[in-house]
């Protein structure tokens, strides 16, 4: 389930002087906890949709995928990483970055059920055209708790898109959640082996058959609230697709 600042405040024993670092949190900043510094590569007011005014004590401007935090070894007592990581071509050297940072944290993402999920009928979100799309289309990894760890997974969108992973329900946890302390301890799957791939997928549907339900995405009719919406938006051109298309 998603957590609100209340509970994050509570389970990580948040309080007026601890130092909060915030990795990506631009596009929807906390409300009730007070960030020390926010880390992204937007400024909340240029975030798209949900422009607004920094709230934390400073903004860094850093590509996380490219560049290390310009932060001093444990100089925060708390490090927040929500739904950041799953967009990244590269998340590990963050990962590794929060290790050094921080003194403990909070990872949440779209759990791999979620994730795998085909969309209602859209045209303009992503440029994905009038198709269903498994997820958010722009996510490159799904995460998965394994006993302690962190599993990483690439989202492999050809596998996705076969028959066996037409999924259109999913029933069980919206969001994966980790907390650490001292150390994220995590692995990542290798996309050298699209079979290896396979089986990821495959087992983990195994494991979570209650919580699934199949059905048509590639040729359906949708529900016209859907169908009508998406319309809207292309005819006044908005959706996510046209705010980063080329010009």
């Amino acid at each position: 389930m998603a957590r609100n600042d209340t509970f994050l405040i509570n389970e990580l024993n948040i309080d007026k002087d601890t130092k909060v670092l915030d990795i990506g949190g631009a596009m929807k900043q906390h409300e009730q906890i007070k960030v020390d510094t926010l880390v992204d590569i937007i400024f909340p007011q240029e975030a798209p949709y949900t422009a607004s005014k920094l709230k934390a004590k400073r903004f860094v401007k850093v590509d996380i995928t490219k560049e290390k935090l310009p932060f001093k070894n444990k100089e925060f007592d708390v490090c927040l990483c929500t739904h950041t990581l799953e967009d990244l071509y590269n998340p590990f050297l963050v990962i590794e970055e929060m290790n050094r940072v921080a003194k403990r944290g909070y990872i949440a993402t779209p759990s791999m059920g979620t994730d795998m999920i085909f969309s209602h009928f859209d045209i303009t979100d992503w440029l994905t055209g009038g198709r269903r799309v498994p997820g958010q289309s722009h996510h490159k990894w799904f995460f998965v708790k394994d006993g302690k760890k962190m599993k990483i997974i690439p989202k492999n969108y050809a596998i996705l898109y076969s028959p066996k992973f037409h999924m259109v329900e999913w029933k069980g946890e919206v969001e994966l959640e980790y907390y650490w302390k001292d150390k994220i301890e995590y692995y990542a799957v290798s996309d050298l082996n699209i079979h290896d791939l396979i089986n990821e997928y495959q087992n983990f549907i195994k494991e979570n058959r209650s919580y699934i339900r199949f059905g048509r995405v590639l040729y359906y009719y949708d529900n016209p609230f859907y169908v009508t919406k998406a319309l809207l938006k292309l005819l006044i051109k908005r959706g996510v697709g046209y705010k980063f298309r080329k010009r």
